[in-house]
């Protein structure tokens, strides 16, 4: 019985396939002027049919493609030009059925948004959605908002002086408020395209603002004073630059521009007021635990401040220098 069993085994191994386990992977990377960055990985093989991606015929090829091998696979890079965007295009991938394997298609817009979706057969579409949900595009720029303070050190070091100037409670509520309205101003009218963009000198002037808190604040209650909130309210401003030339480089959705707008502004507001309040909390913990924490505290964050600040100033200037000359 037992060979008997064998020989069955053995007869009906025969038609039997193995089944490649990894998917090929499919990256499409947005960035600026409807311009995408590709990526095509699959399995090495040996076989006449191999899985092959099929982008939309709008698109043209920018660059060549260049190979090469990555451990079982094969990588291929090429970059793409699609003037009508890929929003409501369908991209398939062919060869699946005679590969017996599946494709991973992950696609990126400028705009923030990601899109995954799991290929298993030959004829089956993906179709980039057209226009995102005002839910989704509400969530998306409202993360990125509060990702692009909380990352950003030079914005959170200019609020850490903004906590410093202030004696009271009060007195911070208005230099934040100012900081606020001073930014969000900005913020709108340069993505709204009602002034322009002036981005070259900007990470300079925002990090002069830094340098200039830490200057005043090292003359302690003296320098407190000088600065009120209408010079905050100016600074926020030149912030404000800042923060619109992150979101150009990330792109607004064009057929809800005013929420996206709205939606990164709450967040890093959101995110502004989260870091004061942990700040204010590490302070006031540090105070009580240890007796003269506080004088100690200040000196190291108006140093540190004042030192990146000059650094930055060196480093951006040089820079803005660099670039003139070589125009000229």
């Amino acid at each position: 019985m037992i060979r008997l069993l064998c020989l069955l085994f053995l007869l009906y191994a025969a038609p039997c396939f193995a089944h490649k386990l990894a998917p090929s992977l499919l990256e499409i990377d947005g960035g600026k002027n409807q311009q995408f960055n590709v990526l095509w990985r699959t399995p090495a093989s040996s076989e006449q049919a191999s899985p092959e991606p099929v982008l939309p015929e709008s698109c043209s090829v920018l660059t060549g493609s260049t190979q090469r091998a990555v451990g079982t696979a094969i990588e291929y890079h090429w970059q793409l030009k699609c003037p009508g965007g890929l929003e409501g295009q369908d991209i398939q991938i062919t060869g699946l059925t005679a590969s017996r394997t599946a494709a991973l298609i992950k696609v990126s817009l400028a705009d923030g948004r990601e899109y995954t979706q799991l290929i298993r057969r030959d004829g089956q579409t993906f179709r980039v959605p057209a226009v995102p949900s005002t839910l989704a595009v509400v969530e998306q720029y409202f993360v990125l908002g509060v990702e692009h303070i909380l990352i950003g050190l030079d914005h959170l070091l200019f609020v850490t002086g903004l906590l410093l100037l202030a004696r009271s409670w009060r007195q911070l509520t208005l230099t934040i408020t100012a900081f606020t309205v001073g930014h969000s101003a900005t913020l709108a009218l340069v993505s709204l395209g009602i002034i322009p963009q002036v981005a070259a000198w900007v990470e300079l002037a925002i990090a002069a603002t830094i340098l200039y808190l830490a200057v005043e604040l090292s003359y302690g209650a003296a320098g407190t004073r000088r600065v009120r909130w209408p010079i905050v309210a100016v600074f926020g401003l030149i912030h404000g630059l800042g923060f619109a030339s992150v979101l150009a480089e990330l792109g607004l959705p064009q057929s809800d521009v005013l929420t996206g707008l709205v939606s990164f502004n709450v967040g890093i507001e959101i995110g502004q007021l989260l870091f004061v309040g942990a700040l204010a909390l590490a302070f006031m913990l540090l105070r009580k635990l240890f007796a003269g924490a506080g004088p100690l505290m200040r000196n190291v964050a108006v140093y540190t401040m004042g030192g990146m600040a000059v650094f930055w100033c060196l480093d951006r200037g040089y820079g803005m220098l660099l670039s003139s000359l070589y125009y000229f």
